[in-house]
């Protein structure tokens, strides 16, 4: 009988996510040619690791006002009722459904859930990746956190959100498709007490 193979990434208990040092990017096409980049600055996450990796869950809540693409007013225009609507709708959640491994790329795995965006929820899979672990630089023993990585695409007249358009050559403001890429640090201890002493959240 083959050995079982050696366990890689967080042991099982509760994982949080790292607001400092993750992140949510979006891409989108802008005018219907160029491309824009932006992120969403304020995140937080909990992954419950089991035994059986394939039945961890992951949970995650985006402020949708905290979108940021380097352009004041265009920033706030995302978060208008043009598009994201703040406002009403403050928050983007998701939940993880399953958790599928990739049958032959190692420390890969498929994360199925469901995505909310301006109030409608649609399910989602987004391909993913244990990246690796970081050592602790004051404690030999301990780790400073696991990385992963993950990406999906979606619609965004899937979730009801405008696109700016049409423009007067027939175009719209934003594209369709969203490509998101996610790039995540666990880290076994609540990150709320921290952020709220440096004033990264009230």
């Amino acid at each position: 009988m083959s050995p079982m193979p050696e366990r890689v990434g967080p042991e099982p208990g509760t994982w949080y996510l790292d607001p400092l040092h993750s992140s949510l990017i979006f891409v989108a096409r802008y005018l219907s040619f160029g491309r824009v980049q932006g992120t969403f600055g304020q995140a937080r996450g909990l992954v419950q690791v089991t035994e059986d990796p394939t039945q961890s869950t992951v949970a995650m809540t985006v402020e949708s006002n905290s979108v940021n693409t380097g352009v004041a007013a265009r920033d706030a225009h995302l978060r208008s009722s043009d598009f994201l609507d703040s406002e009403t709708y403050p928050e983007l959640y998701f939940r993880s459904v399953s958790l599928v491994p990739h049958r032959r790329k190692q420390n890969a795995f498929t994360l199925h859930g469901e995505l909310t965006v301006h109030g409608t929820t649609n399910p989602v899979s987004m391909p993913a990746q244990w990246v690796g672990e970081a050592p602790d630089l004051s404690d030999p023993e301990g780790i400073y956190g696991h990385f992963f990585s993950a990406n999906t695409q979606i619609s965004l007249s899937d979730f009801g959100v405008g696109d700016g358009g049409p423009l007067p050559w027939g175009g719209r403001l934003v594209g369709d498709t969203i490509d998101l890429v996610i790039e995540v640090r666990l880290q076994d201890a609540d990150p709320t007490p921290f952020q709220r002493q440096i004033g990264h959240i009230d």
